[in-house]
């Protein structure tokens, strides 16, 4: 079966100018047709949500492109997501976040090696994926994560006692449902580069974007979305 991708892209509300060129570029290099749903004016995780939503109304193609809107797919970066042929074929990018003196990426994984949870800035998938999770796909989660002494990371309700930023959000979330339903993931060995947009917009745009669930400690998932 011909691949035919369709591209999601939340945004702020800005686009910029190297993160569309790149797109455009992969997927002609891909020999795909640009399609393109954005969203502005949405907090995560409404706007995936409603983004695919939208996407799944529409035929002729076989999988979606997770991007977010300060996200620079590398040069061959989307053939060689397309060459995984997982169910979700994630390709990692830099965050912020500094561990042992080193900026660190969004893949996390389990002790078998397989991914416990990524980012969702650069992910292909398979239109079943979305067909048999049920909806919302994306939901702000209270999953707190620890690692065992064996290397087995383990999932548990509520934010983690000390450290909020242990605790997942709507990415997590839908990696577990995916794990649950035993969908294939598989991770490129390509980088992609991150812009960080937040430095660029007005705070109240940013702000606005980043809007999610309110968090409270020892709180069930909040199913109900903003």
């Amino acid at each position: 079966m011909k691949t035919n991708i369709i591209t999601v892209m939340p945004t702020r509300g800005l686009i910029l100018t190297e993160v569309q060129n790149a797109l455009d570029a992969e997927l002609a290099s891909c020999r795909q047709i640009p399609m393109i749903l954005r969203t502005y004016d949405l907090s995560l995780p409404v706007c995936r949500n409603y983004l695919i939503e939208t996407a799944l109304k529409l035929k002729n193609w076989t999988h979606i492109l997770l991007l977010d809107d300060d996200v620079i797919l590398p040069k061959g970066g989307l053939q060689e997501l397309i060459k995984l042929n997982a169910d979700i074929s994630i390709m990692d990018y830099p965050i912020k976040t500094i561990v042992n003196g080193k900026q660190i990426g969004t893949v996390v994984y389990d002790k078998d090696k397989s991914v416990a949870w990524a980012g969702l800035g650069v992910v292909l998938i398979k239109r079943k994926v979305f067909e048999v999770l049920k909806q919302p796909w994306f939901v702000m989660t209270q999953y707190r994560t620890e690692r065992a002494q064996n290397g087995k990371i383990g999932f548990f309700v509520g934010q983690s006692q000390e450290v909020i930023q242990l605790s997942g959000g709507e990415d997590t979330f839908f990696y577990l449902q995916a794990r649950k339903e035993k969908f294939s993931v598989k991770v490129a060995k390509k980088i992609a580069q991150h812009a960080y947009i937040e430095n660029m917009v007005s705070p109240v745009s940013n702000n606005r974007y980043q809007s999610q669930h309110k968090i409270v400690k020892r709180n069930k998932i909040e199913g109900r979305l903003v």
